[in-house]
């Protein structure tokens, strides 16, 4: 019994020593992300300029919304890159194609031709197929899934958010005029629907009742209307990039900003995270799995770059 109670000690002394270190890296470095992270090019020059998602298996999708012609973007594909690097055409008869997401069973949604008052959110299956899941007024413009595969919509012409269901069902998930300009969109831990308001620059928090409050906004970074292009959430902070002023920002729920990345300067460099550039970053996403976060560049010849997070 002596014995027994010997190993039990020790083991809980080792999972208190474990424990104590983690929570000391942690608070060291807010969500444990190492300082000497560095950006990497996936894929350049590269059409694919605007939302960016991520499988389970580490496959990047990457929506072409091109450059404004009228109030649409000229861009008409959408585009997967494999973890080989390896890119292919998933769909290629769209119009402008702005947010897109993907689900557990490889179905992949995307918004397309939001600039003629409304847009379709469009359901690409694995094998190709295209069906129209809903309709939206305004000018939809992100998009992001539960655990439920409800989808919700940011909107940057209404003060909006649109939940649709499996089923096809639309409602209005939230209303505030601080919505309106919204267009990155992802979930926080919490279960929080987290905005990233373009046009303003605004970190914006949806709870589970519809109850819509500021977080934060992000200051200096609107430039000629150009602000936050999309957001994505890993662990407590927010990443958003800074499609104007060429720089990533990392924001924490309690509305603390910092740049992440980025010198600033309208290029495309790799390197650590203070010495790489970035030219007009916009789409961005998180690889849970792998532990990577994804961006797509507006300006420039376009790339795909890679921070991996450990």
């Amino acid at each position: 019994m002596k014995t027994c109670i010997k190993k039990i000690r020790v083991k809980a002394l080792m999972l208190f020593m474990v424990s104590t270190i983690l929570v000391s890296l942690i608070s060291c470095h807010g969500d444990g992300f190492d300082p000497d992270l560095e950006v990497e090019t996936v894929v350049s020059p590269f059409s694919g300029n605007d939302a960016v998602s991520v499988d389970k298996h580490g496959n990047i999708y990457v929506s072409e919304f091109g450059q404004f012609v009228g109030s649409n973007g000229n861009g008409t594909r959408l585009f997967k890159i494999s973890k080989n690097g390896d890119v292919t055409e998933l769909a290629s008869d769209l119009t402008g194609p702005l947010g897109n997401a993907v689900d557990a069973q490889g179905n992949l949604y995307v918004v397309n031709g939001s600039g003629d008052g409304a847009g379709d959110i469009l359901k690409i299956t694995p094998d190709g197929t295209q069906t129209t899941v809903a309709i939206i007024e305004g000018f939809p413009s992100g998009l992001t899934l539960d655990h439920d595969n409800n989808l919700y919509v940011s909107n940057f012409a209404t003060p909006t958010v649109h939940k649709i269901t499996p089923e096809g069902e639309v409602t209005v998930y939230a209303s505030d005029p601080k919505l309106a300009g919204g267009v990155g969109v992802d979930f926080d831990r919490k279960g929080n629907l987290i905005v990233g308001n373009f046009a303003t620059a605004d970190i914006i928090s949806i709870d589970q009742e519809g109850n819509v409050s500021l977080i934060t906004t992000i200051p200096d970074v609107v430039v000629n209307g150009f602000g936050i292009g999309y957001i994505t959430v890993v662990g407590n902070s927010v990443f958003a990039t800074g499609i104007g002023v060429n720089k990533i920002f990392k924001v924490s729920m309690d509305g603390t900003t910092e740049e992440f990345a980025g010198t600033g300067d309208p290029a495309q460099t790799d390197g650590l995270l203070e010495e790489a550039s970035f030219n007009g970053p916009n789409g961005i996403s998180s690889d849970p799995y792998n532990k990577a976060i994804y961006i797509s560049e507006f300006g420039g010849t376009g790339g795909v770059r890679k921070i991996k997070l450990y």
